[in-house]
């Protein structure tokens, strides 16, 4: 099994002489094969990515070459592709930052105690990335929707910092038990629009699979709302198990599950996940240094 792996990338300015990827060699061999990362792609494609970024007068982005490197990746190495995510990706910040503006972690404690939220410790057997969102644990009495949407943008922040996850992507464990009708607002097709979105369009991550669990007989009419956001790709990649959690297992080794889903990773708790964003502040601080300069 895939387990985490301590891969840093340094890069000091927004020159492309060398990769500053410097992976271990299992994960090089998997990027070139599936993601077309090969040294001669890598010199040409983000060469070609830096100039468009600097020709975009408008545009701050962080002055390394990490930075473009994941819109890259999530594009299989199109730099064409990769600088249009990369605007959407700012553009979106820009004109709804109450969804998409990255809260600093100190913000997000009321959110976070309510243990609806948690990035798994260990990747699975294809070293992807497991975030386990719990709808039943959203109290609208204490949070909002817009604070548990931007609880996710954090995570998602976070992680994509990460080569390996860069590379292999990110799997959902969404658990629907206790759906009623005071989180019916979640999935409004506004929502539902801007969190497909999300998903499809503007952020650099490789999203591989959606699994839900412990959902309703009425979550077909949720589903109906999602549809005519989606994809072919992202439609195939749901998989719906309601109370068969071994059909979850087929897909998500129980070694590194909580135990809620038969796992025995024990109880599902996210604050060993929380101290980790906490620690990482200043870095949350300064992603509100780049972007879209503001009409305001």
């Amino acid at each position: 099994m895939l387990m985490e792996t301590a891969v840093g990338i340094q890069a000091d300015s927004l020159t492309c002489d060398e990769n500053p990827a410097q992976l271990e060699t299992e994960w090089r061999l998997r990027a070139e094969k599936e993601l077309n990362e090969t040294p001669e792609n890598y010199l040409v494609e983000m060469q070609t990515l830096q100039d468009l970024i600097l020709n975009d007068s408008n545009l701050t982005v962080p002055n390394t070459n990490e930075f473009p490197l994941r819109f890259l990746r999530a594009r299989k190495f199109n730099s064409t592709k990769a600088f249009q995510m990369l605007q959407r990706y700012y553009l979106m910040k820009l004109k709804c930052p109450e969804l998409f503006g990255c809260p600093l972690p100190t913000e997000c404690s009321k959110t976070f105690e309510l243990q609806a939220q948690n990035m798994l410790q260990h990747r699975d057997q294809w070293g992807r990335r497991i975030y386990v969102i719990r709808v039943d644990s959203f109290d609208s009495s204490k949070v909002t929707i817009d604070d548990i949407f931007r609880t996710n943008v954090l995570a998602l922040e976070q992680i994509v910092r990460e080569p390996e996850t860069q590379i292999s992507g990110l799997v959902v464990l969404l658990d629907m038990a206790g759906l009623s009708l005071q989180h019916a607002k979640f999935f409004t097709p506004y929502y539902a629009k801007k969190m497909v979105e999300l998903v499809q369009e503007t952020f650099p991550l490789r999203f591989k699979g959606f699994h839900v669990v412990n959902e309703p007989f009425y979550f077909d009419a949720v589903m109906t709302v999602l549809k005519p956001f989606l994809k072919d790709k992202i439609r195939k990649r749901i998989f719906l198990h309601g109370n068969d959690i071994d059909a979850l297992h087929a897909f998500i080794p129980t070694e590194i599950l909580p135990s809620e889903y038969g796992g025995e990773a024990g109880p599902f708790d996210n604050r060993g996940w929380y101290m980790k964003l906490i620690a990482e502040e200043e870095y949350f601080k300064s992603l509100k240094n780049y972007g879209y300069k503001s009409d305001n």
